[in-house]
C-alpha cells in the first residue's frame, strides 16, 4: 500500500513535470510552436469577377416562431432569428441570430450546382459556385429566386412550413442549351465562431461548443475540431475534397452547439451522403502558432451531397430538402418533418445517452404536471434518489457498521501506524470477527448509481429548455449561474454536514481531508455551472442527509429489539 505523503509526492512532482514542459521550457529556448495548415483542396467559393455581379436583394420572410432574412448572394440565409423571448439574447448579452458566418460561400442553405474539381471534360451546368440569383417573388413565408444564364435556367423556393423553426427548400434546374450538361447539388450549413468563445472551462461548456454531425446507417456520428486537425485528413473517410463523409444511407446532416442546432433533410432529388468539415481560420504569416492569433476560429460545416445528373437539352432536375435552425427542443426536435424522421438523435447526451433520454421524457412529462423547470428537476431528484433507495440502504448500513468499529480501527491504525501491510491484515481480520464486509464494497451502490447520475449531469447542462428560464428569486436563468452564489454557498454547507454524517474511513488526516475537500470542489464547480444542475446537486444532498437520518433512526430502532445490523 502506498503512503498517503508518497502519493503526495508523486502528484506534486507530476504537476511540476506538466508546468515545466507547458510553460518553462517554451519560455528557457524561445521557441513557440508552429501550427501546420490543413490540406484543404480547390476553393469551392468561385465567383464571377467583381464587375459581373448582381446588387444583392434581401427577402424577409416569417414562419412559426421565427423571422428571416434571405439574400440574392447564394439564395441562402443571410439572418435567423427566434421569436421566443427566452431566445433573443445570448448568456453573453449579444442579440441572438443563429446565422453566424457572414461570407456568401459560407451561408446557411448555400446552394452549390458546379461540379468538383475532378470533373474533367465533362461539360458543366453553371459556371461558378456561388451564383447571383434574382429575387423573382416573395410572400410573408416564401422566397422564390431564378438564376439563368445561356445554358441553364434555376428556380430556388424558400418557405417556412407550419412548424416550428423549419424551412422547405425546392430547386428545379433546366438545361436550357444544345447539349448534355451535369450538375452535382450540395446544400450546406455553416457556423463560425471563434476558439476562444468555444473553449470550455472550469467543468462548464461553452454554449459556442459546436460539432458537425451526420445521422447514416441508422447511427449518428458525430465530429469536432480535434477530428480536422492536418494529420486527419489522410484518415479513411475523407473524399477528394477533403470532406469527411459518413458511411451508410443518409438521414440528416447538422450542426450542433450547446443549445441551437441546423439540420439538413434530403426529401426528393435523388440519393445524398452527409459531408462535413471543420475549417481553421487564422493567419500563419502573422501567427505561426494559431492559438496566438486573437482571431483563431473555426468555421463549422455540414452538407448534403446529392449524386451527379446529367441533362439532355429542356429536361430538368427537382430537388426538395428540409432545414431546421433552431433550439434544441425535445418536443419541436421529434417534430422536423412531421416526426418522420430521428432527429432527436440531434441530442448529445452523452456515454449514457440511452439514460438520459428517458430522463429527458420525464423531465417534460414533471414540467407539463407542475409547468416549472425547477420543480421539475426537483422531483425528477427525489425519484431517481426514490429509485436507488435500495442501493443506498446497503452504503448506510456499511457506514453504520465502521462507525461502531471506529475506535478499534483507531487504535490499529495507530499501532501499526509505520507497518501499511500489517495494519491492512490487522483491520481485515477485524471486520472478519465482527461480520463486516470491506468497506471498499460499501462504495460499490455509489458506482452503480454513477451513470444515472451522468447521465443527468450531461441532460441539464446542456437542456436548452433551461434557457434563461427563472426559478425564484436567486435563479433568473436555470442555465446559468444563480446570483450572489446563494446555490454553490448552500451546497458547500449542505456537503460539509453529509460528509460529517457519513465520515471516511482511514487515518484521521485523509479523513480531515475528505471532510473538506468534497464540499468545496462541489462549492468550486457550482460558482460555474448551470443552476440547474445546482438544484438538482443540493436536492440530492439535502435528500441524501434526510435518507441517512432516517435509515440509521430505524437500524438503531432495530438494534435496541435485539437485531443486529450487519453490513
Amino acid at each position: 500500500m502506498v503512503e498517503r505523503s508518497s502519493m503526495t509526492r508523486w502528484l506534486l512532482l507530476g504537476v511540476a513535470v506538466f508546468l515545466f514542459v507547458s510553460y518553462g521550457w517554451p519560455a528557457i529556448t524561445g521557441k513557440t510552436t508552429v501550427s501546420s495548415t490543413q490540406p484543404l483542396g480547390r476553393a469551392d467559393d468561385t465567383i464571377l469577377p467583381l464587375e459581373q455581379r448582381l446588387d444583392e436583394q434581401l427577402c424577409k420572410l416569417s414562419g412559426p416562431r421565427f423571422h428571416a432574412v434571405l439574400t440574392t448572394k447564394g439564395g441562402a440565409l443571410r439572418s435567423f432569428i427566434p421569436d421566443d423571448e427566452k431566445y433573443r439574447t445570448r448568456h453573453d448579452g449579444q442579440p441572438t441570430d443563429l446565422v453566424t458566418t457572414t461570407l456568401p460561400s459560407r451561408l446557411p442553405l448555400r446552394t452549390v450546382l458546379r461540379l468538383p474539381a475532378a470533373a474533367g471534360s465533362v461539360k458543366e451546368q453553371v459556371p461558378v459556385d456561388d451564383l447571383d440569383w434574382k429575387l423573382e417573388s416573395h410572400t410573408d413565408a416564401s422566397c422564390t429566386f431564378v438564376y439563368e444564364n445561356e445554358t441553364t435556367r434555376a428556380i430556388k423556393t424558400v418557405k417556412a412550413t407550419n412548424r416550428p423553426f423549419e424551412l422547405e427548400l425546392e430547386l428545379q434546374v433546366t438545361n436550357k442549351g444544345s447539349d448534355s450538361r451535369t450538375h452535382r447539388l450540395t446544400v450546406e450549413n455553416a457556423e463560425w465562431f471563434r476558439h476562444a468563445d468555444t473553449k470550455s472551462s472550469w467543468q462548464r461548456q461553452s454554449e459556442f461548443q459546436t460539432q458537425v454531425e451526420v445521422n447514416a446507417g441508422g447511427k449518428m456520428v458525430r465530429w469536432g475540431v480535434e477530428d480536422f486537425e492536418a494529420k486527419d485528413f489522410s484518415d479513411e473517410g475523407f473524399t477528394a475534397e477533403k470532406w469527411r463523409r459518413a458511411p451508410g444511407a443518409l438521414t440528416f446532416a447538422s450542426l450542433s452547439t450547446a443549445y441551437f442546432a441546423k439540420a439538413l433533410i434530403p426529401v426528393a432529388g435523388g440519393q445524398a451522403s452527409g459531408e462535413t468539415l471543420i475549417e481553421e481560420i487564422f493567419d500563419p504569416a502573422h501567427y505561426p502558432d494559431k492559438e496566438k492569433d486573437p482571431q483563431f476560429g473555426h468555421t463549422f460545416r455540414s452538407r448534403l451531397n446529392f449524386t451527379e445528373q446529367a441533362l439532355a437539352t429542356n429536361a430538368s432536375a427537382s430537388y426538395r430538402v428540409l432545414a431546421f435552425v433552431g433550439p434544441k427542443e425535445r418536443e419541436t426536435l421529434a417534430n422536423i418533418g412531421g416526426s418522420a424522421f430521428p432527429t432527436t438523435d440531434i441530442l448529445n447526451l452523452g456515454t449514457f445517452g440511452a439514460i438520459g433520454k428517458w430522463l429527458v421524457r420525464y423531465l417534460y412529462f414533471l414540467n407539463s404536471i407542475v409547468a416549472s423547470w425547477g420543480w421539475a428537476i426537483c422531483l425528477l431528484t427525489i425519484t431517481v434518489k426514490l429509485l436507488l433507495f435500495p442501493l443506498s440502504i446497503t452504503q448506510i448500513k456499511s457506514t453504520m457498521a465502521m462507525r461502531k468499529l471506529k475506535p478499534e480501527m483507531d487504535a490499529l491504525n495507530a499501532k501499526y501506524k509505520d507497518d501499511a501491510q500489517q495494519r491492512g491484515v490487522a483491520l481485515q481480520e477485524l471486520w472478519r470477527k465482527n461480520k463486516v464486509s470491506n468497506p471498499m464494497l460499501g462504495c460499490l451502490p455509489v458506482v452503480l448509481q454513477m451513470p444515472i447520475w451522468w447521465a443527468l449531469y450531461t441532460s441539464l447542462q446542456t437542456a436548452v429548455e433551461l434557457y434563461h428560464t427563472p426559478f425564484g428569486p436567486f435563479v433568473p436563468d436555470l442555465s446559468a449561474p444563480g446570483k450572489y452564489f446563494i446555490i454553490p454557498a448552500m451546497l458547500g454547507v449542505s456537503s460539509i454536514l453529509q460528509q460529517h454524517l457519513m465520515p471516511m474511513q482511514g487515518d484521521p488526516a485523509q479523513q480531515r481531508l475528505m471532510k473538506w475537500m468534497m464540499p468545496t470542489i462541489f462549492t468550486v464547480m457550482m460558482l460555474f455551472l448551470p443552476a440547474g444542475l445546482g438544484i438538482y446537486f443540493l436536492t440530492n444532498t439535502w435528500l441524501g442527509i434526510i435518507q441517512q437520518f432516517s435509515v440509521e433512526k430505524y437500524f438503531k430502532k432495530q438494534e435496541s429489539l435485539g437485531e443486529p445490523t450487519r453490513a
